[in-house]
């Protein structure tokens, strides 16, 4: 294997993908032989296998041979977060919106070389990559990545698709020092080896430890605590609900066979009326023997005060995931300058998830489509277009137009601008609705219509009879007739 320092010279920052050549020389030197000849490895990966998942290991025998193998050991429950998204409507809802929020207006391309820029808007329209980052955003929340693999044409290396890989199964292969040499997918025996540029990936929460610095940070995981109180609440609460549709009965059967008093009952007589007194179902009605006295039993939790508990949970839970109550229909009683500032911060986290997911498209997938078909082309980062997203929301369309026509009237923008803002092309397409000629107004009854007009051109009008004016010159050599105060 490179010494460290060999692979700090050619390492591209900020991916850490190691040069392609290293990659496949480790794969082809190191790979097939642990996975085919090394039984001692397999013994361990039998032994050690979680069997309730399928995936992941207690901890790894050879440290950063087996990373660069296996891929870094996971320390995450996987399965759980996808339960967790699967099955919680709360959780899946406040998910979806962040990702919708944060995709679904899609960017435009500028910059760069325009032979560049316009064949990838058409690749891009043509791949419907807005459903790719649907996929991949939600990956990355739920699981802390997300992986997608280009599938290229094998004569012509062209990018054909891009398939979204599942979480749970994808390992980093890497190193102590964080060098990734690929990527290995557990859905198969032996595992599916990738080469670092066979898979580009988004991550959440990225950190300097080991597994979040290689796998990201679900969204989820702070409130897995939380999460597993609110289910258990969910549970009792369901127990006292039937509690009082079902209420527990004390039955007293038979005497003691004195005088006037009841025979006592027999064992089998007790268990047999038991049966049928615990198969009763809600609102149905019980008929028992005249020796026989029920007694409900009233609910201790009656007087239960659990709203304060509710509220806690449900309060840390809305904390980390972010998502402003409004979003998800519930209206909060919040004044206007708060719901502003929550607004704000909300949107803050979106424009960071966005600007994450530009730098990887931007070095990784627009080089790998553009070198497929542009092969001889010298692609550098200053020729490929770079990504601006459109607003993740805007006001109404009768807010945002009275927004616009006040900067265009005042002089602050544009009328290419101002198309531009309300979403219209540059240029005036067809033909305009023709203008009605304004009716000139008529003078009042009684006045001179001279007194509204004048001639810059010559000597002021003479002053109507009657009607006391000044002469006013400018400095321009104007001159004005201007009714003189009394």
């Amino acid at each position: 294997m490179p010494l460290r320092k060999d692979l700090s010279l050619t390492m591209p920052n900020p991916l850490r993908n190691v040069p392609n050549e290293i990659a496949v020389a480790q794969r082809e030197r190191e790979v097939p032989v642990a996975w085919r000849g090394d039984w001692n490895l397999m013994q361990y990966v039998n032994n050690y296998t979680l069997k309730a998942a399928g995936i992941g290991f207690v901890s790894s025998p050879y440290t950063s041979l087996w990373d660069r193998i296996w891929g870094v050991t996971p320390i995450e429950d996987l399965p759980k977060y996808k339960a967790l998204y699967s099955f919680v409507p709360y959780i899946q809802s406040s998910i979806d919106v962040r990702v919708n929020l944060t995709t679904s207006n899609g960017f435009v391309l500028e910059g760069g070389t325009a032979t560049f820029r316009d064949f990838l808007e058409e690749w891009i329209e043509s791949h419907d990559i807005l459903a790719t980052m649907r996929s991949e955003e939600t990956d990355a929340l739920v699981f802390g990545t997300s992986y997608t693999e280009p599938c290229m044409d094998e004569d012509s290396s062209r990018v054909e698709w891009l398939k979204t890989l599942d979480p749970c199964y994808m390992r980093v292969r890497q190193d102590c020092f964080k060098n990734i040499f690929g990527y290995a997918q557990l859905t198969s025996y032996p595992p599916v080896v990738f080469d670092p540029e066979e898979i580009y990936r988004t991550l959440n929460g990225v950190k300097s430890w080991i597994w979040e610095n290689a796998y990201g940070t679900s969204a989820l995981r702070s409130i897995l605590h939380v999460q597993a109180l609110l289910d258990d609440f969910q549970v009792d609460m369901a127990k006292i609900m039937k509690v009082y549709t079902k209420p527990m009965l004390v039955l007293q059967c038979g005497g003691d066979g004195r005088p006037g008093e009841p025979l006592p009952w027999s064992e089998e007589q007790i268990q047999e009326l038991l049966a049928e007194v615990s198969a009763r179902e809600q609102g149905t009605d019980l008929a028992v023997k005249g020796d026989v006295k029920v007694t409900a039993q009233g609910s201790m939790t009656r007087d239960l005060k659990a709203e304060w508990w509710l509220e806690y949970l449900e309060r840390q839970r809305g904390a980390q995931l972010g998502v402003p109550k409004i979003f998800l229909g519930e209206l909060e009683g919040s004044n206007r300058a708060t719901a502003d500032i929550v607004m704000q911060e909300f949107i803050t986290r979106l424009r960071m998830r966005q600007k994450h997911r530009s730098g990887v498209y931007e070095t990784q997938l627009f080089p790998l489509i553009l070198r497929g078909d542009f092969p001889d082309s010298l692609i550098v980062p200053d020729k490929i277009p770079k990504i601006k997203w459109k607003p993740i929301w805007e006001p109404p369309t009768d807010i945002k137009m009275s927004r616009v026509i006040d900067l265009y009237n005042n002089l602050l923008m544009g009328d290419k601008e101002a198309r531009a803002e309300l979403g219209m092309s540059e240029t005036v397409e067809g033909n305009l609705k023709p203008q009605q000629p304004t009716p000139a107004q008529e003078p009042p009854q009684g006045q001179d219509d001279s007194l509204n007009r004048f001639d810059v051109s010559r000597e002021p009008m003479q002053k109507a009879p009657g009607m006391p004016v000044k002469l006013v010159r400018a400095s321009n050599g104007a001159a004005y007739l201007v009714r003189a105060l009394p």
